[in-house]
């Protein structure tokens, strides 16, 4: 254990000296399109939370828009605020508070500042030197992913075979053009993945089900969603795990199922409590973001692609096609990446079905087909960040036929 948490934090420092060398970097130095918003919401929200400050913006609330809930005003109900998960904005929050960022205008918001272009625009730019802070988060976010990722390939696999793959899979990260695109943006992307990691990670390591096992998964649930709600895919995965639990020993059914409504009781409570807005009212909360969502990516699909030249998928087969044109950018290698997760679906398929680590197999196959499935039956438009949920699971896919041949020439060198 002592020698894994060492291992963590070397390879975490050396992700981020690589990741230094291999994102995109035009990013950097000024602030894009929504990163003004992020960093003021992350400010404003930290305040009110942690200071007891009021909502920031409330007082420019007009009477049609005032919302009772003191955390559905003023920048709070700005696409920013409560509709969007907001562990991302604590981290963030508490972070650039901790470096002396702790003003922020509401005229930063669109909302706020149509009638008052320029009084917006000098808003977002007394922001600026708070940009190389925020962006420094996201990037740890991604770097966390990267070790978790090595991790979970070393548990695919045993002795030199786990190893390679656990190496192939760290340094396929930040070589994957997606990645490297998106993990110096100042978006909420990447703070999911390393608590849906982690999760597989568990799964691996402890395929039996115990109550510990529903409480850390819980709670990894509850902080996934609570850092963007696509984040309920390990929800999905965990139930999966639960079935595949209940298949091996039905006469623990009653165990398992315990364990399970452990981890939805968790992961609702961490939910609950990470966001404010639902704690004056937990299901009418949950039902006006869902609503919020559903209104915003209708204004996506049907005013901001036409717009931008982006494209959309309303159906099933057009979500798919988008998904087949991302994918040379979702590993890397391009298209030879997607030949190698191709394959490594055939391997991780095979091992699902025979041989000693059928458990581990089945747990994985599970995490991968909920995470690909569920990031091509989401996408609404062609935008590179909605892909970045499927790339941990296409990457592990990528680098399982090079632990494979590897175990097989292992097996064969004695015999020959």
């Amino acid at each position: 254990m002592r020698r894994d948490a060492l291992l963590a934090l070397c390879l975490f420092a050396l992700g981020l000296l690589v990741s230094h060398w291999t994102r995109e970097r035009s990013f950097e130095g000024r602030l894009n399109s929504d990163e003004p918003e992020w960093i003021a919401i992350s400010i404003l929200h930290w305040r009110q939370l942690a200071l007891g400050e009021p909502p920031a913006g409330a007082e420019l609330d007009t009477v049609d828009s005032r919302r009772e809930s003191e955390w559905a005003q003023g920048v709070q109900r700005t696409t920013f605020g409560y509709m969007n998960p907001c562990l991302p904005k604590l981290l963030w929050g508490a972070v650039l508070h901790a470096r002396g960022f702790r003003e922020a205008s509401p005229l930063a918001f669109q909302t706020f500042n149509r009638a008052q272009p320029n009084a917006g625009k000098a808003a977002q730019q007394a922001l600026l030197p708070a940009e190389g802070t925020a962006r420094a988060v996201v990037v740890s976010a991604s770097v966390a992913s990267a070790v978790l990722l090595f991790f979970v390939a070393r548990g695919l696999a045993r002795g030199l075979a786990g190893w390679c793959a656990a190496t192939l899979a760290y340094g396929s990260w930040f070589a994957t053009p997606l990645v490297q695109n998106t993990a110096g943006y100042l978006r909420t992307d990447h703070f999911m993945l390393p608590m849906c990691l982690a999760g597989l990670l568990l799964a691996l390591a402890r395929p039996k089900v115990t109550w510990g096992w529903g409480a850390a998964l819980g709670l990894l649930c509850g902080l996934a969603v609570s850092s963007k709600l696509n984040g309920g895919l390990l929800c999905l995965a965990t139930a999966a795990w639960a079935l595949l639990a209940l298949a091996r020993d039905r006469t623990r059914a009653r165990h398992v199922l315990g364990s399970v409504a452990l981890a939805a009781a968790v992961s609702w409570i961490v939910f609950v409590a990470l966001n404010p807005r639902l704690w004056d009212g937990a299901l009418d909360g949950v039902r006006d973001i869902l609503a919020r969502w559903d209104k915003l990516l209708v204004y996506f699909q049907d005013e901001l692609a036409p717009r931008t030249n982006v494209a959309v998928a309303r159906t099933l087969p057009e979500r798919a096609a988008l998904f087949a044109r991302a994918l040379p950018r979702s590993v890397p290698g391009g298209g030879v990446g997607v030949a190698l997760a191709a394959l490594g679906a055939v391997v991780l398929g095979v091992r699902s079905c025979r041989g000693s680590e059928v458990d581990r197999a089945r747990a994985a196959a599970v995490f991968v087909a909920v995470f690909i499935a569920g990031t091509l039956a989401w996408l609404p438009i062609d935008w590179e960040r909605f892909y970045l949920t499927a790339t941990p699971a296409l990457i592990l896919l990528a680098v399982l036929p090079f632990g494979a041949l590897v175990e097989r020439l292992a097996t064969s060198a004695p015999n020959s």
